[in-house]
């Protein structure tokens, strides 16, 4: 038998209940001497964390490497995450609002920190745009004090300890982000045009200064219609675009059609931004600069 979407999802949910149910007895010692647990939505959350709170903390990302976080659907095995767990960090701004259900359905009552609280955001297509970390100014500015505030709390034995840690990692941004933006400069200006698959990269080309044509999925899990792809391929040509870009998460299919009725002959379809990688894409520096390496590749 196969069951409607919301049927399965409320069947999902009870199934995350009665895990956490088991789950009651509490962090298992091994656990419990590793620090404080740490649990994130995303692979690239739980690596700036982990950066950050170093070996007084450990971290578990609740959606594995390689699966975006907009259409995720919990399994009853995230919800052994969560149990125990003494801060759940998420991005807000619409990304993972599947961590809500998952904390309503299981009554979690850790301590949270979300991310994207106090971020003044784009909006794209009337919706606030949560993507701050595909800028890594941002990152810098935003993510790691609230990270250093909310770990010093919960431990303030470590505040200094995590002072020194966002410190040198945040030196590692500044270095990052000077580099990105040399790369960047190989682009002839008139060339620095992005169609995406998604709507990942306002803040990335605010940022790097990229013209953002158009996006091919307005709604993460819903095609467009082929009159939307139509008018897509209208703007692309007007353009002059030279390449479309995708993420690894997602089939290429929509892509290559676009470029195949555009004209454009360069396809990238393994960029990362909502999850990690493999290596070298599988820390958030890495995946910055595997997207950019490939971006300048396909425009220059």
């Amino acid at each position: 038998m196969t069951l409607s979407p919301p049927l399965r999802g409320i069947l999902i949910l009870a199934l995350l209940a009665l895990a956490v149910a088991g789950c009651q007895g509490g962090a298992s010692p091994s656990a419990a001497s590793t620090g404080l647990r740490v649990v994130t939505t995303t692979t690239v959350f739980a690596d700036i964390v982990q950066n950050v709170g170093g070996s007084r903390i450990s971290v578990t990302s609740i959606i594995p490497p390689g699966v975006g976080p907009e259409d995720y659907e919990p399994k009853p095995e995230d919800a052994r995450k969560l149990a125990g767990a003494g801060l759940i960090v998420s991005n807000g701004v619409g990304l993972d609002d599947f961590l809500d259900r998952m904390l309503s359905a299981t009554g979690g009552q850790a301590p949270r920190l979300v991310l994207g609280d106090g971020i003044p955001t784009l909006t794209v297509n009337g919706e606030q745009n949560p993507h701050f970390w595909l800028d890594p100014s941002l990152v810098r500015r935003y993510y790691l004090p609230a990270i250093v505030g909310k770990l010093s709390s919960l431990d303030p034995a470590g505040k200094a300890a995590y002072e020194a840690k966002a410190a040198a990692y945040g030196g590692q941004l500044d270095a990052l982000d000077a580099e990105l933006k040399g790369k960047v400069e190989q682009i002839p200006p008139q060339n620095r045009k992005l169609v995406t698959f998604h709507d990942a990269f306002p803040y990335f080309a605010r940022h790097y200064g990229f013209e953002l044509v158009g996006v091919i999925l307005q709604n993460v899990g819903q095609d467009p219609s082929a009159a939307d792809l139509a008018a897509l391929v209208d703007t692309v040509k007007a353009a002059h675009v030279r390449a479309v870009f995708s993420e690894a998460q997602f089939s290429p299919k929509l892509s290559q059609t676009l470029a195949q009725e555009a004209g454009i002959t360069q396809v990238v379809t393994t960029l990362y931004n909502d999850a990690l990688g493999p290596a070298p894409a599988d820390t958030y520096l890495g995946l910055m600069r595997w997207n950019v390496d490939h971006i300048v590749d396909a425009l220059k």
